[in-house]
Order: C-alpha cells, then structure tokens, then sequence
C-alpha cells in the first residue's frame, strides 16, 4: 500500500466578486508537489509534533469508545467524561487544578445510566447544565428508553446532579442527534436520527424525527420535513427513509436559519435538509436538496435511488475562507469495490445563491491487497498550526492494520498534504476523536482512543495527544458565545473573524457545532481561530441564532464586536448576545442584568 502521505489532494479554486466559482481543476498526485516537500521539511526539521500526555494528565490505562469534554463543576476548566464500550455507564473524570491532572469522581446521575452517547447542554435555558442520554438500539434492544433527556440541578454547595425529564420518548435505533433551534425562538430543538429497524426479520431503514421544544415538552412536527413521513399503500414503511447515521446542524445557505446534513449507510442517499419559509402559510419547514447539490452521491450515483455510498463521516465548515460552506464526506470502501461506489470526499461550496452546490473531489487510498478497508467515520476540521487554515483529521477506523487516523494538513493554495506520519498522529484504529486545549497554549489538542475491533492483539486504550508545534509568531483567539435570548451555549450561531495583512483581508467562518457525527462524541467549548503572524484583527461577527420574526432577515441577527489586536499568542474571549465582550471564558449576567 502506498503510504497515504505521498497522496496530495490539489483543489485549485477561482473565485471571482460575485462570489460564484469557475470551474475547479482537481488532480490527485502521488508524489508531493514542491510546495508540500518544502512544508513537510519545515514539519520534520522545527516542529516537535504532538505528544502522548494521558499519563502525566492523569489518563492512563483508560479504555473508551466515546467521549465528552465538557466542564460539569462550573469551575471554568474542562472535565472528561469517558464511555468505555459501546453501551455501558460512563465514567468521569475531574480537572484538579492544583494536581494539573483529571482524577476519577463521582457520577452526577442520581441512579447509574448506561450510554451509547451523551450529549451535555443547558436544554431549558437555566444557565444549568443538562444531558441527552443516547443509544443505539439494535437487535438486542439494548434499552426501552433508547433515548431520554435529564435535566441538571444544582445544591446550594453548586454541586451538579442530573433528575430524569417528565417527557418519554419511543424506542427507536437512533444514532445519532442534531441540536437545532429551527424557528429561532431560542429554545433547542432537536433533529434525531435512525438507523434500521427490524420487520419480519429483516433489516429497515428507520425516518428521522423533528422535535419542536415547547416549555421543555417535545412535539413530532416531523411534518416539517418534506417527504419524510410518507408510507406505502399498506403504511408498513416509510418510502423515503434512509438509514442516517450521522447528523450535523449547519447553515448551509447562510441565511441565518441551520440546516441540517444526514449520511446514509448501505448505498442509500444523503440528505441535505435546507430550512426554508413558505409566505402563504407563514411556516418554516425543509426542503431536502441533497440530489440538486450532489450532496446525495456522487455523479454516477444519483442515477439511481440506491447509488450512493456507505458514508460514516461528516464535517462542514468554511474550509478555503471564501464565505461558501463546505463539507467533508468520510465512507467505507474495499478495495474490490467497483468504481461506481462513493469514495471519501471533500465538497467545496460553489454558491450562495439558491440552494448549495458542491465540487466534489474524492480521494482514496492504492492498494493491491485485497485485504485493504478504508472507514473514514468521523472528521475533525481545526487549525492545529495557527495559520488561519482550517486542517483536517480523520478517523479511520476498523480494519487493522490499514486503518489509522489521517491528517491532512491545508497548504496556502487550499490543497491538502497528508501530514500524519510527521505529527505522530498515525495512530491504529482511532475513535470518537474531540478537539480541547487541555494546557491553555492556545493551540488545539487531540483526545482520541484506540480499539480492537478486528483485532484482539490491539490494546484499547485513550491518547491525548497534546501540541507541541513550534508555530512561531502565528496567534490564536478562542471565542466562547453566551446567548440571552438564543440558546445558552450560541449552538447553531455562525462566527466570522475578519483578519488583515499589508496587502489583503481574510475573513473565517465557522459555525457553532460541538456535537456531530455518529452517536456523537463532543469536542470542548469554544470556537478557535488561527492568526497568522501578520495579520491583525479587525473584528468578529456573530450571526446569533434568535429572530423576532418567522422569516427575519439575517441583517438584524447579526452583532459585530470591535476587537484590539494587543495580545500576544493567544486570547479567550466571551461574547455576549447583546454586542457585550468579556475577557477570558466567562458569563454575560452582570451585562444582561444592567440593560
């Protein structure tokens, strides 16, 4: 097999001031470009790459299958919350921060839970942490209660504890959840999604569900989504249902209102659900545009209704900081797999205009072997070197020993050179990789884990790989949003950072998105922004997810914060729905409390 690291991807993108593409060029090389040889020099000779700590963080020994980086004591640091196996009681681990180490402690749940995945947020807009509790129900029904909510309480000591919500949910085989305030009324909603289903023995693809939140009671208005509750002549199926297993909230189109993008396994199409308005009926509901966009298959796939891919991973983001979101696509390919079956692929954003379209470029590994697998199943997008490129790190996962993490770092020409070798960062068999800063440095660290799916002879156990490039004068700022009238958390908001040079201006966007993908693991707080060392800042804009209105105009969400560019590497910044910013992590009570 040729190692991953020779293969470069090249995506050459014109864009003129209309904000349209021309056509893009694509080429895949197998041997890296002047411009990679020189960065990957630059990589092994100066950068010391990223560094195992589980242990002098206090991670040792520690089996997992997913993850939670979230702070649950409320003293401004992050704690772990480590799910061993597929379906078991989760573990939790405290920062201490006078040891600098997570130490083992005691559950917040009133009685023990067993989780596929969790899901920490303030639901009800108390300022209190609360908790989805996740699994995915299969043949053995694992759970009657597959999916339920707790809501969290706190002591007069401030000490957290979780009590079971009222509300009951079906049993369904959802896999995974999307928190999406559709309406923007600034209570959460959520989008669930389902796998298969089992009737008379034989494998279903399940609908998903839309769940309107209403004074902490959830309403079906699965309605909403166009097509997706229609049955055959006898109702024994839905027609249109796919087997989702991932789920991501994203304003595609950027009109202020999230989007919602699903993945389907077993060659089924994905799903592109763009939250529309219709005027007559003064309603938002969604329209799926996942085979106009071709976010549905590949080319050659949407000739068909079962054309598409096995597809696991899912990403999106701004990656080439044209104002065009994008979306990385992560599938299972054989190596006997014929060429019509979708391969792994990064979707670059054409147009604003109407619903998205994307250039898709699909990206493999060679081998003769008929033994190789690759399972792309969940993808990170962050900026590891601080240079205002968003790189990419991928999980595949689940076919030892060709399945390791992949990092794909972005070049100034918006190709990307595969990395993963030179960081230390090939590890076999990862999973439920997150993203935190674990040593506020201000650059992003990895906690990951390993299993041995497929091969018992592997040690399961956590990595945290913490950052120790050297990224010399290269700055970074982390933003962490604080809703009044939205959401607590700014969870579906979308962050633009405007930066300068001498002779250009560059404008980040990312959207506010800590829990995605498949039975979905959740990266620490905060959206983080590379700032190369040239650069200045001029400010930061936030397209707050809350309108007064059912169709109001993306203008009056937005708020732009003024921002001094004198610091020196890094800077945590809180902003404050109402215009406000505060210094470090913090809470906005003190400015809402004085309008």
């Amino acid at each position: 097999m040729k190692e991953l690291r020779y293969l470069t991807i090249l995506l050459f993108l014109v864009s003129c001031s209309s904000g349209h593409h021309k056509n893009s060029e694509v080429n895949f090389d197998k041997t890296l470009d002047s411009i990679g040889e020189e960065v990957s020099e630059k990589i092994e000779k100066s950068a010391p790459a990223f560094v195992d700590q589980a242990r002098e963080f206090g991670l040792e020994n520690i089996e997992a299958y997913n993850f939670n980086v979230v702070d649950l004591n409320g003293d401004d640091y992050s704690d772990i919350v480590v799910i061993p196996s597929f379906y078991s009681q989760p573990v939790f681990y405290y920062y201490n921060i006078f040891e600098k180490k997570f130490i083992k402690g005691e559950s917040p749940f009133d009685s023990p839970i067993k989780a596929s995945y969790l899901l920490f947020y303030d639901l009800n807009k108390d300022n209190i942490l609360d908790v989805i509790v996740g699994v995915l129900n299969q043949k053995t029904e694992l759970s009657t209660e597959p999916f339920r909510i707790f809501y969290g309480e706190k002591n007069k000591l401030n000490e957290l504890s979780f009590k079971p919500s009222s509300h009951k949910f079906d049993s369904y085989p959802n896999s995974s959840v999307g928190l999406i305030d559709y309406d923007l009324d600034g209570d959460l909603d959520l989008y669930i999604g389902n796998w298969f289903f089992r009737y008379k023995g034989n494998p279903i693809p399940h609908k998903d569900f839309l769940f309107e939140n209403k004074k902490d009671k959830y309403f079906d208005v699965t309605e909403l989504l166009i097509g997706e509750n229609k049955q055959t002549e006898f109702e024994t199926m839905h027609v249109n249902a796919t087997p989702t297993y991932s789920v991501q909230i994203c304003d595609m189109d950027q009109n202020g209102y999230p989007d919602v993008l699903t993945t389907s396994t077993n060659s089924y199409r994905n799903n592109l659900w763009i939250n529309s308005y219709k005027f007559r009926e003064q309603k938002r509901y969604f329209a799926n545009a996942g085979i106009s966009s071709g976010f549905a298959a590949d080319p050659e796939g949407l000739l068909n209704t079962q054309g598409g891919g096995r597809t696991f991973g899912l990403a999106c983001a701004d990656y080439n900081n044209d104002g065009i979101m994008d979306v990385f696509l992560g599938e299972l390919t054989h190596n006997y797999d014929h060429q019509g079956i979708d391969r792994s692929s990064i979707l670059t954003g054409r147009t604003l205009k109407n619903h998205p379209r994307f250039y898709r470029t699909e990206y493999t590994q060679d081998s003769f072997d008929p033994n190789w697998h690759q399972a792309d199943r969940r993808a990170l997008w962050l900026d590891f070197n601080n240079d205002g490129l968003l790189d990419l790190i991928i999980d595949n996962s689940g076919y030892p020993p060709y399945s390791k993490m992949i990092v794909f770092r972005q070049l100034p020409d918006h190709s990307f050179m595969s990395v993963s070798d030179e960081l230390g960062l090939n590890i076999l068999n990862p999973i439920a990789t997150v993203m935190l800063d674990v040593n506020r440095d201000g650059k992003m660290d990895i906690l990951t884990a390993q299993t041995s799916i497929r091969d018992e002879k592997i040690k399961p156990r956590l990595y945290l790989m913490v950052n120790k490039l050297d990224v010399g004068e290269n700055r970074s700022l982390r933003f962490f949003l604080r809703g009044q009238n939205s959401n607590y958390h700014g969870l579906n908001a979308t962050v633009i950072l405007k930066t300068r040079s001498e002779t250009d201006s560059r404008f980040q966007k990312q959207v506010v998105s800590y829990s995605y993908g498949a039975l979905p693991p959740q990266n620490e707080e905060g959206i983080h922004f590379g700032i190369p060392a040239n650069e200045k800042i001029e400010y930061v804009k936030v397209i707050w997810p809350y309108a007064k209105e059912k169709n109001q105009g993306r203008i009056h969400m937005e708020k732009v914060y003024k921002l001094s560019d004198e610091f020196d590497s890094f800077l945590n910044i809180t902003l404050c729905e109402n215009g406000d910013f505060l210094i470090g992590r913090r809470e906005c009570f003190a400015s809402y409390s004085s309008e």
